[in-house]
């Protein structure tokens, strides 16, 4: 991989869009050191995986017609959680507190305050979403999670109550679940596609999200543990705006590129905001 195009991983949007020349000119201005461009790549990766997930959390109950008390949103970020962090994985521990550092990182990038439009969400608070997910992490293994939980001040008492949280929450789910695993049986058929961005300035988050198998990750870690009905497609492509989608009718999880770059966004932002405080 050229060294140049690395370097683009760290720079924003608004560059990537802006043409070769102005790329490789801020490339070389910002220099990312090699620490930063394999953390960068991390976590674009860990944050597809983490979306993946709650989007399989909503193909997960369409598909079986699993009841849902309060609002789905927030019933999926909790499941997304628990299968996460009950996947024996160190990659999956990893990946949620990419997660949980990308919605605080959401929160802080926002400028002016709350307003209407934020209230109104089918989701929480970004900030509230980051929390929560804190209290599934500290309350699966607060020993594990500890560092992290000290870096954000996370109170000691919140973590008690989020070991009685967590515990009560994933045996809901996974007492849902249990009719629908396959056991010792065999897996699902999903079909994993990922579509040519048509823009080659959107190649390289394309590549790393394949070369992650991002996508497949999905296909292992739930299509292959829970009896779906074949024909699920699991599709990564351009879609013109930063999103990611489970469509029931066409029984598809949809990860946009552009979500790619958000994150990159968000963590070159935290980059240099680092930067400045250590000048």
């Amino acid at each position: 991989m050229r060294v140049v195009v690395k370097r683009v991983i760290l720079i924003g949007l608004a560059v990537i869009l802006s043409g070769p020349v102005a790329v490789a000119r801020a490339a070389e201005d910002s220099k990312p050191t090699p620490e930063q461009i394999e953390e960068a790549r991390t976590f674009v990766v860990n944050n597809a995986i983490f979306t993946l997930f709650h989007e399989a959390g909503h193909m997960l109950i369409a598909e079986f017609g699993l009841p849902v008390l309060g609002r789905e949103e927030d019933a999926v970020d909790a499941l997304s959680s628990i299968l996460l962090l009950e996947g024996d994985s160190e990659e999956l521990d990893v990946a949620i507190q990419d997660a949980a550092d990308a919605w605080f990182l959401t929160d802080e990038a926002k400028d002016g305050g709350l307003t209407d439009t934020d209230f109104l969400d089918t989701h929480a608070l970004d900030r509230q979403r980051a929390f929560q997910i804190v209290c599934m992490m500290t309350g699966a293994d607060p020993e594990f999670f500890k560092k992290f939980a000290d870096s954000i001040d996370f109170p000691q008492s919140r973590r008690e109550e989020c070991a009685f949280e967590y515990e009560r929450t994933k045996n809901s789910w996974f007492g849902l679940l249990e009719p629908h695993y396959v056991g010792e049986g065999p897996g699902s058929n999903m079909t994993v596609s990922y579509e040519p961005t048509g823009d080659e300035n959107m190649d390289f988050f394309a590549d790393v999200l394949k070369e992650a198998g991002v996508l497949e990750s999905i296909a292992q870690s739930v299509g292959a543990k829970y009896k779906f009905d074949d024909g699920i497609k699991l599709t990564a492509k351009s879609c013109g705006v930063p999103n990611a989608f489970w469509d029931p009718q066409a029984r598809e999880i949809t990860y946009c590129y552009e979500l790619a770059v958000e994150h990159i966004v968000l963590i070159d932002g935290y980059f240099k905001r680092e930067q400045t405080a250590e000048n």
